[in-house]
């Protein structure tokens, strides 16, 4: 086994490579027994959770010698917009997968794990079901469309498995510093960024 580098990014991709495997294994748990709609709809948005987690390792590692603050809050900039998520990914030289992502999943919002959210995308009042804003059968009712999604986004996590597998160094001092530079990372992006929106609450209350 290698060495794992120590870095920002390598250390934020590894976060989001985690957090693809957990939502996709709580997918594979809830999958087959949350039987009705909106609780499939629920599961299915625990796969949508986890192909974001997937593509956003991808970007993190192909943009991996880019300043980490730069790459982060552009990373944030995509929202949960999956076809914007795989238009940035570029860690495979071959595309396909992030198109194929891009196509079957674009339409697609987390928001739709609310069931008032889902019923007017999938079942909309006083509207055919052929006119809804997503197909429900041809998608989420459709478990061979599902399962082949599944498998493309359990592809994506493997693919970047080996940068995670190796041996932390010994080096105390690096590793300190490391820490020191997470901290920092984090008091400029992350917790920046939720203060600020704690802020808009309040002034909006």
């Amino acid at each position: 086994m290698s060495t794992l580098p120590i870095s920002i990014l390598h250390s934020i991709a590894e976060h989001y490579h985690c957090d693809g495997r957990d939502f996709c294994e709580r997918f594979d748990l809830l999958w087959e027994a949350q039987l009705h709609k909106t609780g499939r709809i629920k599961s299915f948005v625990d796969l949508l959770l986890g192909c974001e987690c997937a593509l956003k390792c991808h970007i993190i590692l192909g943009h991996r010698n880019e300043d980490p603050k730069t790459v982060y809050l552009g990373l944030r900039e995509q929202g949960h917009n999956i076809g914007r998520l795989a238009n940035c990914a570029n860690y495979l030289d071959d595309r396909s997968q992030y198109e194929f992502l891009k196509d079957r999943l674009d339409p697609f919002s987390v928001f739709v794990r609310y069931s008032l959210d889902a019923y007017e995308t999938f079942f909309p009042s006083a509207m055919e079901r052929e006119n809804a804003l997503i197909n429900y059968t041809r998608t989420i009712g459709s478990n061979p469309w599902v399962l082949e999604i599944r498998n493309c986004v359990e592809s994506l996590l493997e693919s970047t498995a080996n940068e995670f597998a190796g041996f932390v160094t010994d080096d105390l001092a690096a590793l300190i510093d490391h820490e020191q530079q997470m901290k920092e990372f984090a008091d400029s992006c992350l917790r920046q960024r939720v203060k600020g929106r704690r802020s808009d609450r309040l002034k909006n209350c």
